[in-house]
């Protein structure tokens, strides 16, 4: 079993291959290096060895041709003077007898045909005279009018074959045998495998060992780049043969020139390196050796640096499971035996801590569970695999959980059943946001009850790193309740003020008119005011209503071809006296209509307010501008003023109802803003604002292009809905 822990250590592996590697490497390189240049050296000295056959053999070759070259000329050179022809066939005679490789000679006259005839009866027996006007080497040497010497074959063994002229009208023909030349070429040896070809001036195998090398096999080695390479050559040289015959060979050649052909030395490679072969059999073996004598040391090696190190890593996986008393025992003598050390000092100091610190934290821990069970929002928190860590007396009655039944360490599926409830805390526990919450309605006839769910991840104070999830779930019917009351409260205020407030706008009109009397200037000029004050009045209960209206959904766009331009300009023109109090110059910035189907009346309404907004926060000689552009899907409509600007925090705030910035309050109810967001998004557009404090706001809505309604009224952006669809 230790030994196993020992294998299973990455630290234990790694000091294996480093010391392995120290001591195996410097081996292998001197191993390499030294049997690279032995194989080398014996390469070298094998090539010089068939180099030196090759061309020793190439110069007896040449010396035989010369040597009877020599003699036969001087002969046929006797021949040709002066004397009777009984004592030319004298001297022909006496010439065969002395040189015991002729076979026969013979004086051909111009046409070809033999007169004179003597031969050798050791060798020929025939004394027909024949006629060679067809034969090659007599057509060579008529027409180049020199000596020609050719290797040819007689009656299976090779011969030479010579043609002299002798005078204009006389051929001497000459024909010596080489079997003595064959048996010394074939008798040439280099190992159990080497021999020595002769080839001539074609590559043709001339003499070689029929033992060693087939007829069919020399005819295949006469196109072999080695043969090539010997014929072109002027000098002796070496190559190796990768594959004939199913073999590698070594060969070394040497060229003979009295034919134009070369002498080739043959021998296996296998055969011709065995000696390095075998070196190198042996450094493998000594490497192995080598190798496994390395193994064994540095395994011996890791094993008692690895010990200690393996100790030590129990002893704290056993401090990590909260028993400080656990002790190291290392005796190594070295720095290992300082770190067991140190190590169990921080053991006995760790437990010494602890036992003082067990009173504080349960003190710590009654507090903290005092303050999650006092308070009234439930809390619940989970792991990163989503089991309950905690959950407190509060959050067990709002979910409905037995207050008695164990629920750490399961999830919120195995210890609540299932419901619409529960699902939404398992998708707010998915995506947690500060920002994000979720509402669920759980009233029934006998009460009204309303939850609101939201989660917020638990990180680490120091690393960031995630630990889970904390889900609240708050109790807000009251809230609830008190909007409810609310609004209908604002509704039955505005319904009340309605009715009264437009029969004293009626009146108003009335005495404005003189229908009762004619009134002073100063009378009209108070009348004036009170008109005034009553649209302002209307206009903040037409407000309110409509933001009923729209929460209600019975308001909705009513589509139909609108220029955003056209509906700049009329705001521009609505707009225009109350901009001209302040000086304030009001500017129109698009390229062209930009048509799209939309409520005209409800955007020129948005464009409306959001210029009025933008002159009362922009002071004189300032400057509000309204842009149009395309942008790609969508048409963007914008109201740019240089005004005060808006404070970061309160940039979504302010779309919101009664919202309005500090320090800012210019009149109105704060609802504008929240009307205008409802009717952007009622044409399934945006609305947003772009601020910085001294330097002017930017509200930007948008809205789609292709606008429709489907078959069940709701309206869609055809646009967006083509994209789906391909």
């Amino acid at each position: 079993m230790r030994w196993l822990k020992w294998l299973r250590s990455g630290l234990f592996r790694r000091f294996v291959l480093v010391l392995g590697a120290l001591a195996l490497a410097p081996a292998a390189f001197l191993a390499y290096k030294l049997v690279d240049i032995s194989q080398q050296g014996i390469q070298a000295a094998v090539l010089e060895l068939h180099t030196k056959m090759a061309e020793k053999l190439a110069e007896q070759v040449d010396s035989f041709f010369k040597v009877n070259d020599d003699k036969l000329s001087f002969a046929l050179a006797s021949l040709q003077k002066k004397m009777e022809w009984k004592d030319k066939q004298e001297l022909l005679r006496s010439l065969i007898e002395t040189h015991s490789d002729v076979v026969e000679i013979g004086i051909l006259n111009t046409a070809g045909r033999e007169i004179i005839k003597v031969f050798n009866p050791d060798l020929n027996s025939d004394a027909t005279l024949r006629d060679f006007r067809s034969a090659e080497g007599f057509l060579d040497a008529v027409k180049s009018r020199r000596r020609v010497r050719r290797v040819s074959s007689y009656r299976g063994e090779p011969a030479l074959e010579m043609y002299y002229p002798m005078g204009p009208l006389v051929w001497a023909r000459i024909l010596v045998s080489l079997r003595s030349l064959d048996a010394h070429i074939v008798s040439q040896r280099v190992g159990g495998t080497g021999f020595a070809v002769l080839v001539d001036n074609k590559g043709k195998a001339l003499f070689y060992p029929r033992d060693h090398l087939s007829p069919a096999a020399a005819e295949r080695l006469s196109g072999r780049p080695t043969v090539k390479a010997a014929l072109l050559s002027q000098s002796v040289g070496s190559r190796d043969v990768p594959d004939f015959e199913g073999v590698a060979w070594v060969s070394a050649y040497a060229p003979v020139a009295s034919i134009g052909g070369a002498v080739i030395m043959l021998q296996q490679r296998h055969e011709a390196y065995f000696s390095a072969l075998q070196m190198q059999r042996a450094a493998t073996l000594v490497l192995i050796v080598v190798s496994a004598l390395a193994v064994l040391g540095a395994t011996f090696l890791a094993r008692r640096l690895t010990l200690p190190l393996l100790s030590l890593t129990r002893g704290a996986e056993t401090v990590s499971r909260g028993d400080f008393q656990a002790r190291v025992d290392v005796r190594t003598g070295d720095e290992l035996q300082d770190l067991a050390e140190t190590f169990n000092k921080m053991t006995a100091e760790l437990h010494r801590y602890s036992l003082i610190q067990v009173d504080r934290l349960v003190a710590e821990q009654r507090k903290t569970e005092a303050v999650l069970y006092s308070t009234t929002d439930g809390i619940l928190m989970f792991d990163g695999e989503g089991r309950i860590q905690l959950a407190n007396r509060r959050v067990r009655e709002l979910l409905g959980l037995n207050a008695a039944l164990r629920i750490e360490g399961q999830s919120l599926r195995e210890v609540m059943p299932d419901s619409k409830l529960r699902e939404l805390v398992l998708q707010a526990c998915v995506d947690p946001k500060p920002d994000k919450f979720k509402e669920i309605d759980l009233s029934t006839e006998a009460n009204r009850r309303y939850l609101r769910i939201s989660a917020l991840p638990v990180v680490a104070p120091s690393t960031r790193a995630a630990l889970g999830v904390v889900t609240t779930v708050r109790d807000v019917s009251f809230e609830k309740e008190l909007d409810k009351m609310k609004e209908e409260f604002l509704h039955y205020i505005t319904h009340d003020l309605r009715n009264p407030l437009g029969s004293a706008m009626g009146f108003v009109d009335v005495l404005l008119k003189g229908t009762v009397g004619v009134l002073n200037p100063e009378q009209q000029s108070m009348v004036n005011s009170v008109k005034r004050s009553c649209s302002r009045l209307m206009g903040m209960i037409n407000n309110i209503l409509d933001i009923a209206k729209m929460e209600s959904g019975r308001i909705q766009p009513s589509l139909r071809p609108t220029s955003l331009a056209g509906i700049g300009s009329r705001a521009i023109a609505i707009t225009e006296a109350l901009a001209a109090q302040k000086s304030i110059k009001l500017v129109l910035d698009a390229a062209e209509e930009f048509t799209v189907e939309a409520d005209s009346d409800l955007l020129e309404r948005v464009v409306t307010n959001l210029v009025g907004n933008a002159i009362k926060f922009t002071p004189k000689q300032g400057t509000i501008t309204i842009g149009v552009r395309d942008a790609g899907p969508e048409i963007e409509m914008s109201v740019t003023d240089t005004g005060e600007g808006i404070p970061q925090e309160y940039l979504d705030r302010i779309f919101q109802k009664f919202e309005q910035v500090a320090g800012q309050r210019r009149g109105g109810t704060g609802l504008g803003l929240t009307i205008s967001r409802f009717f952007v998004e009622a044409h399934l557009g945006r609305i947003w604002v772009e601020s910085q404090v001294g330097k002017g706001s930017r509200f930007i809505f948008t809205i789609p292009k292709g606008l429709g309604v489907d078959a069940g009224g709701a309206l869609v952006s055809n646009l967006a809905a083509k994209a789906d669809h391909s």
